[in-house]
């Protein structure tokens, strides 16, 4: 993400809005009633994403839209943090006071709803500030996640919050285990090789990864982002995958047209000027959306979602089976970072303590 960390008590420049959001596909284009739906699915959406900078509420439960062995997750952007459906879990980093008067503002939102409206998965640049010794601290965070459409209203599959930093070998710990629950091993499997032929290995298999519909591949660093076409240009660590939770959104795993897939993943860092090779543990979250193939070839914006009226069709059913394949559609990969050491890069000497966030006001800069 681009708007980096300016300094400890800068007020930074504001970065551009959200951009417009993308125009429906030239195949099965809705009528009138069908995009006004979507329009107020969108808008609903991005309501809930901007509240919810302000609560912190824990991941739901109750939905029949995912498998409750697979769950909601959040994962923060400590190594420890890590908090399935119902636990209470902080989605920021660091506990402060309410004197410190936290803000969080969005830089970047980018909102992408499934072909079949059943899912929706959005991708921000995120401005956490704290109010301390009269200096605005600002930290940069990105932000994932992807939503499941329960009746009317969104629910959160999974939320993967991160702060950007090197894949650099060092002694920050590895990320704690995530409990591996996967909603069958034909699928991990397949999702497993689109990971590899899309994204781990070079180059890029470009029927793998989508290139449209808000195609995104975030990195550890801070440079590392890829959005649309430019996908197939991204440079991720190779490794291998761990400690996965992979589940369908839908409440039919034959019908659903959206998947994900959260879990650890050890990436193999090479040598270079200054730095020894090594290993680094990672977090990683995936969106895997079906999309509509023909002549070998995906085609934009023609639905795979089936209608309960089409799903009792046989012909519809089977031309959903021979034209429809999983895609990559959104990645983000993440090194954790502990607070000790998030608060030692941000507040230097001036820091006294970190539970709870204390510092010399002497040894702060003055705000630029």
């Amino acid at each position: 993400m681009r708007c980096a960390l300016i300094g400890l008590a800068a007020l930074v420049a504001g970065c551009p809005g959200p951009p417009p959001r993308p125009a429906a596909g030239a195949g099965d284009r809705p009528n009138r009633d069908e995009e006004l739906r979507l329009t107020r699915q969108y808008d609903e959406l991005q309501d809930d994403i901007l509240s919810s900078y302000d609560r912190e509420e824990p991941p739901e439960l109750g939905t029949g839209m995912i498998d409750p062995r697979i769950g909601a997750v959040r994962i923060g952007a400590g190594p420890g943090d890590v908090y399935l459906a119902g636990k209470p879990a902080s989605r920021w980093p660091l506990e402060v006071d309410r004197l410190s008067r936290p803000e969080v503002r969005s830089k970047r939102l980018e909102i992408q709803i499934s072909l079949d409206q059943t899912a929706g998965w959005m991708s921000d640049e995120l401005s956490w500030r704290i109010r301390l010794c009269d200096r605005t601290v600002v930290i940069p965070l990105r932000l994932t996640a992807l939503y499941a459409r329960d009746g009317d209203r969104w629910v959160t599959v999974f939320e993967h919050l991160s702060f950007a930093r090197p894949s650099t070998p060092g002694d920050a710990p590895k990320p704690d285990p995530i409990k591996t629950e996967v909603a069958s091993g034909d699928l991990r499997d397949q999702l497993s090789g689109l990971l590899a032929r899309g994204l781990l290995r070079k180059p890029h298999d470009p029927l793998a990864i989508a290139q449209t519909g808000g195609a995104l591949v975030l990195g550890p660093g801070i440079a590392d982002e890829w959005h649309g076409p430019q996908v197939l240009d991204a440079e991720l660590p190779p490794g291998t995958l761990e400690h996965r939770r992979v589940g369908l959104v839908g409440r039919h795993a034959d019908t659903a047209t959206v998947a994900y897939w959260v879990g650890n993943y050890n990436a193999s860092v090479p040598a270079r000027p200054g730095i020894t090779a090594g290993v680094v543990g990672m977090r990683v979250t995936h969106v895997f959306e079906k999309r509509w193939f023909a002549d070998g070839l995906p085609v934009d914006g023609k639905s795979c979602g089936l209608a309960d009226s089409q799903a009792l069709d046989a012909n519809r059913r089977s031309d959903v089976q021979d034209h429809c394949r999983w895609m990559l559609v959104q990645t983000h990969m993440s090194r954790p970072i502990t607070d000790d050491e998030l608060t030692r890069l941000v507040f230097g000497t001036a820091l006294i303590s970190i539970k709870p966030l204390k510092l010399d006001c002497a040894g702060v800069p003055a705000a630029e």
